[in-house]
């Protein structure tokens, strides 16, 4: 999984860096670049996703398991036996709800920038540009 995390992230990294090198006019490469970037934004939310929901069946599994062993306070006992499953789902599910947000942005800011190169077509200020 961390392996996973990493490649995907060392790509949204690159692609933030070549984004961060262009001019504000450039908003056709800006495009192409934001939705390369955008694949492993995606990525990176259903890691996240999946990984939140394999924490949560390992969590409830082990909760029932607790609870059924335990010979007296079986609902104290089985939750003290998940705590710490349960911080991993929280902190998956903050990690997906991270990236999912970012995904979401990206395609508010790639929509926004087609937007803006369609007013610079239609004015004529991109023949300057392009």
């Amino acid at each position: 999984m961390n392996k996973r995390v990493d490649e995907n992230l060392k790509e949204v990294k690159r692609y933030h860096q070549q984004l961060m090198n262009l001019s504000e006019e450039d908003k056709v490469e800006r495009i192409y670049l934001l939705s390369k970037q955008l694949i492993f934004i995606g990525r990176l939310s259903t890691i996240f996703y999946e990984q939140n929901k394999r924490l949560y069946i390992d969590r409830k599994l082990k909760h029932s398991e607790q609870y059924i062993q335990a010979k007296s306070n079986k609902t104290a006992t089985a939750d003290i036996a998940v705590a710490d499953l349960r911080k991993q789902e929280i902190e998956a599910d903050i990690n997906y709800k991270r990236w999912n947000t970012a995904f979401k942005t990206v395609i508010e800011e790639i929509n926004a920038l087609k937007y803006k190169v369609r007013i610079d077509i239609e004015d004529g200020s991109s023949r300057n540009n392009i």
